[in-house]
């Protein structure tokens, strides 16, 4: 089971959305939520998704984060992925997340 973290808006209107551990139905349903409630009530400027704890995603957990970008989007608000594991940059671009938004994590 994952957990998701929100960091409250900082001095730059960034709020940072952290994800660890795996992510399932009832986990990504969470991830929407934070996403939403960040983009809708934190007034952002702008949104960062931080999978570097992440284990496996499902994929509803995919589609929590793109729903969230469509979101954002739709708010005005920039909205990226960082850390993606290289499985889950290429299962959030075959959903339709634009490349320029996701950067992959460096793996050993």
């Amino acid at each position: 089971m994952g957990t998701v973290l929100v960091t409250e808006r900082d001095s730059l209107g960034v709020v940072v959305i952290e994800v660890r551990g795996d992510v399932d139905p009832t986990d990504a349903a969470e991830l929407r939520s934070a996403l939403v409630r960040a983009i809708r009530h934190l007034n952002p400027t702008r949104v960062v998704v931080d999978l570097r704890g992440a284990g496996h995603i499902e994929s509803e957990g995919i589609g929590a984060v793109v729903a969230g970008a469509d979101v954002a989007s739709d708010s005005g608000v920039s909205m990226t992925v960082r850390d993606a594991a290289p499985l889950v940059t290429e299962e959030l671009l075959v959903a339709g997340l634009p490349r320029a938004q996701v950067s992959t994590a460096a793996r050993v």
